[in-house]
């Protein structure tokens, strides 16, 4: 079996430090751009080689995330920087773009390429199709179970990657637009505002069903237990989540994991209790086994407090003149962070005095009585919360040291008279050999000892090295001079790490890109996408022709496409006109049956459109993060760069899908079982603090769509954008009733009509059209 990589993120260089110093096989991190942690230190360019430089010294690989959308203003950039990282010994990229993993994986055809969780991979038939092209490595969706990883293992021979602990997205990954539509950063350019962690009241039909509370905030993931079950599932990599997180939590999380791991492949018995407690410490927001191990709503949801939960260490049992006196359930020091938190009160701070009977004291121990300072008044039987635990981090600061030492050495020094010194040394991956200039003669009136020889051989200093046994062969009587041992000793840790930097130069191709078809471009066409029997009988009383039908609609139409949810579960041969969402949909879709790729694709960028065409889809649907900017040169970036024409598709009036999620609010709610079907017998919708209503839609899987509150309408926009040569505009429908349907179809059908500009008459947004 094999042994699984416990892989760390490395937000910053203390962070990067503290893993390899702990024990991680690789760490992966992003450089200024193109990552999907904008917001983590990251790495300019200078400090990307260097830190590649130091991790391939110890033995461990670098991986860095180019896991965002791509816009085709910045592929000449993204390029220059591919290229740089290949160059300077990159061991992976993690990638979420199609055509940014289009374009790497023919450009550099010696380095492993990875699909980022930001491609929602979660299925059998999409690691086939994406092992089609050539990629090493799948970072999975974490929404997916253990059973279906042990499937993907069975079927396909393929490197799989699955996050272990820390934070879960409450969306599918890369299918969520939540932050780019309610606050205009995009979670799929690296810049989420995390709008999952505000406060949610859950209204069924209109009236509200609970309290305002972090409906969905979910909690965080710990795997630690069921490191047995993961080994035996095959799974190639053990994923930390944490870019954003302190280096304190990077290095525990590692020990933590590594210990499970090794414990396992030693048949060790094993104590978690003091690991849990001290990943508790460093960041929770209560611990999950998550979806990896089909947990319910209940238990994925945290609506207490979207942040750090810190551990429960006592009691308030006073407050008087800005201090309370609490009783200790755990230890308390000088400088730990806490919070105090009741029903009306959320308050926090750093310990800066403790007194115990009228003293000062630096810490005090479970059982004591003790006071601190507080600014605002707190009430009695209030919880203190600890939620910085500075002892702990003094103890994993060592392993900040950048000079800790993490590769072992075998050596052995053999020393004969009227001989050369023989140094042999041997780290994981190689023999290497020294022999002294001169030979080494018997001492007249000094000899040199084993513990002299030993002590200067072993002497490493700042360098990663340690010996892990070192034999001295030393015959009786000899004079060694130091500076011999000593330029020994220099040279052969030369030789070691210079061997170890040694990097395998990777091959650049610059492919023709070119593709053999051709596309006749669509005259003005308005296409309609119906969710409910009243809308398709309003689209056809409008004469509409191309309809997208909801597969749950029993509907015949030769001009219409059937519509599956974005997240699959279906696994036969597709054989009729279909819209498709996702990449297992292409592996599965007979030859020759006429499709569309929906905008759950995230096409962005000319190379994305470019890879999807090469499957000959009937047209291609374009993002809806994409502003005017970036579609008024779309097509004509297209066809100067490949020659050939392309129907594209937008999407000019509907709800946004701010999110598609396996956690169920309403099943949390109301305590139900997976399957419940409530969402099916009412309208659910989660109401923001700003009053804003977001509806629910399931996608009959037991999976929710969660809704913008207005619509997109562009019909003020819809000549500019035909003039983009984007043809097909789609009209997107979900809770519209059938005059509403009517309605939208009706003044669409004008505005092509008509020269001068219509205005929506109907509350609405514009999404990130105008920017």
């Amino acid at each position: 079996m094999k042994y699984p990589e416990i892989l760390a993120p490395a937000g910053s260089k203390e962070a990067l430090i503290g893993a390899i110093s702990s024990g991680a096989n690789a760490v992966y991190l992003a450089g200024k751009r193109f990552g999907a942690r904008a917001f983590a230190d990251n790495f300019t360019n200078e400090a990307l080689e260097e830190v590649i430089n130091y991790a391939h010294m110890r033995g461990v690989l670098v991986y860095v995330t180019i896991n965002t959308l791509v816009y085709n203003d910045e592929m000449d950039e993204l390029i220059l920087y591919t290229d740089f990282l290949v160059k300077i010994g990159v061991d992976a990229l993690i990638i979420q773009d199609l055509g940014v993993l289009d374009l790497c994986l023919k450009r550099y055809p010696d380095l492993d390429i990875h699909v980022s969780t930001q491609m929602n991979t979660h299925s059998v038939d999409q690691v086939k199709f994406l092992k089609s092209l050539g990629v090493k490595r799948i970072v999975l969706a974490r929404e997916t179970p253990i059973e279906n990883i042990i499937a993907i293992k069975k079927e396909v021979d393929i490197e799989v990657e699955v996050f272990v602990h820390g934070a879960l997205c409450v969306s599918y990954s890369g299918q969520c637009l939540m932050s780019s539509m309610m606050g205009g950063r995009s979670g799929n350019r690296g810049e989420c505002a995390q709008p999952c962690r505000l406060p949610y009241t859950l209204l069924k039909d209109h009236e509200i069903v609970s309290l305002e509370s972090y409906l969905l905030s979910t909690k965080d993931l710990m795997t630690l237990e069921y490191m047995h079950a993961l080994i035996e599932a095959g799974i190639d990599s053990f994923k930390i989540e944490g870019r954003m997180r302190k280096a304190y939590y990077v290095i525990q999380a590692v020990l933590s994991y590594k210990k499970a791991r090794d414990a396992y492949f030693n048949k060790t018995s094993l104590d978690l209790e003091e690991d849990i407690l001290y990943l508790t410490k460093l960041f929770n927001r209560s611990f999950t086994k998550g979806y990896l191990f089909n947990e319910l709503p209940k238990m994925i949801n945290q609506n207490l407090r979207p942040n750090h939960m810190g551990v429960e260490i006592g009691e308030v049992l006073s407050y008087y003149n800005h201090q309370v006196k609490v009783k200790l359930n755990d230890r308390l020091a000088m400088h730990d962070g806490y919070r105090i938190i009741s029903h009306h009160k959320d308050y926090g701070n750093i310990i800066t005095r403790i007194i115990k009977d009228g003293a000062l004291i630096k810490s005090a121990e479970k059982g004591d009585v003790v006071t601190i300072d507080v600014k605002e008044k707190i009430e009695k039987g209030a919880v203190l919360l600890k939620t910085l635990d500075q002892s702990l981090e003094d103890e994993l600061s060592l392993y900040m040291d950048e000079h800790y030492p993490v590769i072992p050495l075998k050596g052995i020094c053999i020393i004969k008279k009227d001989q050369p010194i023989y140094f042999e040394v041997k780290d994981q991956e190689a023999d290497f050999h020294l022999s002294s200039d001169i030979k080494i003669e018997q001492g007249l009136t000094q000899h040199t000892t084993h513990t002299q020889v030993l002590e200067k051989l072993s002497r490493l200093g700042d360098t990663p090295c340690y010996f892990e046994s070192l034999k001295i062969d030393l015959e009786d009587h000899l004079f060694v001079p130091v500076k011999i041992l000593n330029e020994l000793r220099r040279k052969m840790i030369h030789d070691i790490l210079k061997a170890r930097l040694k990097r395998q130069q990777k091959r650049i191709i610059h492919h023709d890109l070119n593709i053999s078809d051709d596309d006749i471009l669509s005259e003005p066409t308005l296409v309609v996408k119906v969710r409910t029997d009243d809308q398709y009988e309003a689209a056809l009383s409008m004469g509409i022709k191309d309809i997208y039908i909801d597969y749950r609609l029993k509907k015949e139409n030769p001009f219409s496409y059937k519509a599956f949810s974005n997240i699959q579960h279906i696994s036969k041969e597709i054989k009729e006109p279909v819209i498709i969402s996702e990449s297992g949909m292409l592996y599965r879709i007979k030859e020759g049956v006429s499709f569309i790729t929906d905008h759950h694709f995230n096409v962005t960028n000319i190379y994305s459109a470019r890879l999807l065409k090469s499957y000959h889809p009937t047209s291609i649907t374009l993002s809806e993060e994409l502003s005017k900017k970036h579609l008024e040169n779309f097509h004509k970036k297209y066809f100067e760069t490949f020659k050939k024409r392309i129907n594209l598709e937008y999407i000019v009036y509907g709800r946004a899908q701010l999110m598609t999620t396996k956690y169920c609010p309403i099943a949390k709610t109301f305590d139900t079982l997976p399957h419940c079907h409530l969402c099916e017998k009412n309208q659910y919708a989660l109401k923001t603090q700003q009053g804003a209503v977001l509806p629910l839609l399931h996608n009959g899987f037991c999976e929710l769509n969660i809704m913008q509150d207005k619509p997109i309408h562009l019909i003020s926009y819809i000549k500019e954008i035909l003039s983009y040569d984007i043809k097909r505009l789609r009209l997107d429908f979900t809770i519209e009733s059938y005059d509403e349907t009517k309605k939208v179809i009706a003044d669409f059908q004008k505005a092509l009509t008509i020269d001068h500009m219509l205005k929506p008459t109907t509350p609405h947004v514009f999404g990130r059209y105008l920017g």
